[in-house]
């Protein structure tokens, strides 16, 4: 796995409405920050309740990876991402992740910051 798989995986896994799939690309105790003014969201059952309301609407993300600095097992990810809602409202940002690679070889993410704030 390389560290801009995990971008294709969370497509797949939030396009399928799979949210256990989408924890499984968070560590266990990954930092989630869901935009101006909140609190980090701390903890992988909690990202996934916060992921959650997504489902609601049946839409569809698309994220590209735009930039990947590695240094061995850890790896820092500029990408840019657009969700379009059945109602056709569209959500856009910018991205800035950092991942750390498991003792399996896989990827995950340890800070998540979609909103690039």
């Amino acid at each position: 796995m390389k560290p801009e798989d995990i971008h294709r995986l969370f497509t797949k896994y939030f396009n399928e409405q799979n949210l256990e799939g989408l924890g499984t690309l968070y560590a266990e105790n990954a930092m989630f920050i869901p935009g101006y003014g909140r609190n980090p969201i701390i903890g992988r059952e909690n990202i996934k309740n916060e992921l959650k309301p997504y489902f609601e609407s049946r839409g569809t993300i698309y994220s590209i990876s735009r930039s990947i600095y590695e240094n061995g097992d850890t790896a820092l990810i500029k990408s840019l991402w657009k969700y379009e809602s059945e109602k056709g409202e569209v959500e856009e940002g910018t991205a800035m992740e950092v991942l750390k690679k498991t003792n399996e070889g896989v990827w995950v993410f340890i800070i998540d910051n979609p909103y690039g704030v």
